[in-house]
């Protein structure tokens, strides 16, 4: 393969459920379309990076609002076929097989269950989930009579397991290197193929690690995996895990520290390699929030719209409580934030920084209602001097800044 720039020799770098985890156990299978277990069903299907958090809300809108979420974790780009299938295969494709619910874990008040559910032949999806933009899926610009929404920012993360405490740092042209040239690619010890990871090409995590180092999603090298929790269990099972190494969503690292290390990247054009996070042992996010880490980019949700330009009024609700538009529990606004903060993810409110597309340029980015202060203290980030009072109202804070979500900003 054609390499974008010189490899370059690899480099250290110095450096109640609002909390809760998924659990994998899963119970009894029932219908999907049993309103008795699940009333007010809204059926969704996508991304299995969001599922960790899509639970922990899932369960959240349960019970404030009555709504059951059905979710098949089927892929990003199926997610965006389930809502607009691509123009080589125009046909309406349904949910098949068995979906996610998701249940508090009756031994553990502070985990959530994914329980399975069959569903029937039918079961068409009303909102689609991906990590990836539209057109990084099929190629071609959203098309009319789909709407899409924005929701919290994904960091995708290169991964090693926790015993190699030598690769610490990788530059783009050398994860080019290693997935789109495997056992040839001449980076380190990277180049048994049965130890390098993927996903697959319709996976939103590999299509934005591919847009960052410019490697066809299609052409990456390596073991393909099914889900994040695959790879993950793949990559821990190579003999030497100084071979090892793979890539994963933040949100699925963040339960996963104590057995995988995370590595800095350095992007096309930067002088130095970061962390999403401030460091290695820091869980801040800051260089995602800022622009620095580069390889990461929004949720995506896609629903279709009517002859108002409107989604159906289920998955209209959904898609705001999902987004942060709404808030699920209205007696505590501040829920959304801590869940999605403390669960791996940045809320569009807490980001200084936008992407113009996958893989693309950053410029800078105000939200209408910010939430920095508030995703500092979900996470326990100490709060720079002279910034983040406390507030009840506007008439708290001065300097032109306004109480949101507690904190004058």
């Amino acid at each position: 393969m054609t390499i974008r720039r010189a490899i370059v020799a690899l480099a250290g770098t110095a450096g109640m459920l609002l909390g809760a985890s998924t659990a994998s156990a899963q119970t009894t299978t029932v219908a999907c379309s049993d309103t008795s277990v699940l009333p007010n069903p809204v059926f969704m299907g996508g991304s299995s990076a969001f599922e960790p958090i899509l639970g922990l809300l899932a369960v959240q809108i349960k019970s404030k609002q009555g709504v059951s979420i059905v979710y098949a974790p089927i892929a990003s780009c199926n997610g965006v076929s389930a809502i607009s299938p691509p123009a080589d295969n125009p046909v309406a494709q349904p949910l098949t097989g068995t979906a996610h619910y998701y249940t508090v874990d009756p031994t553990d008040s502070t985990k959530v269950v994914n329980n399975s559910c069959n569903l029937s032949g039918n079961t068409m999806a009303s909102v689609g989930v991906s990590d990836a933009a539209f057109d990084s899926c099929q190629g071609v610009a959203k098309p009319a009579g789909i709407g899409e929404w924005t929701g919290p920012v994904q960091s995708m993360l290169i991964i090693v397991p926790e015993a190699n405490v030598t690769t610490t740092a990788i530059s783009a042209e050398q994860a080019a290197a290693i997935w789109g040239c495997g056992a040839k690619s001449g980076v380190g010890n990277f180049t048994n193929e049965s130890a390098i990871q993927q996903r697959s090409a319709t996976s939103g995590t590999q299509i934005l690690v591919a847009r960052n180092i410019g490697v066809p999603e299609t052409a990456f090298k390596g073991v393909s995996n099914s889900s994040g929790g695959n790879l993950v269990t793949s990559l821990l099972a190579v003999a030497d895990p100084q071979i090892a190494i793979g890539f994963l969503a933040n949100d699925a690292y963040a339960t996963r520290r104590s057995v995988i290390n995370s590595v800095a990247f350095r992007g096309i054009g930067q002088k130095k390699a970061y962390y999403a996070d401030t460091d290695a042992t820091a869980d801040d996010l800051r260089n995602v929030r800022d622009g620095h880490y580069m390889i990461q980019g929004p949720l995506h949700f896609f629903s279709k719209l009517d002859s108002t330009n409107q989604p159906a009024a289920s998955a209209k609700l959904v898609l705001d409580w999902l987004t942060g538009a709404a808030p699920i529990d209205t007696a505590d606004p501040y829920s959304y934030v801590r869940i999605v903060s403390t669960n791996g993810d940045v809320p569009q409110c807490a980001m200084k920084v936008k992407l113009d597309k996958d893989g693309g340029k950053f410029s800078p980015f105000t939200p209408p209602v910010s939430c920095g202060c508030a995703f500092d203290k979900a996470k326990n980030v100490k709060f720079a001097a002279g910034t983040c009072a406390t507030c009840t109202s506007d008439a708290t804070c001065a300097g032109g800044t306004h109480c949101q979500f507690g904190y004058c900003e």
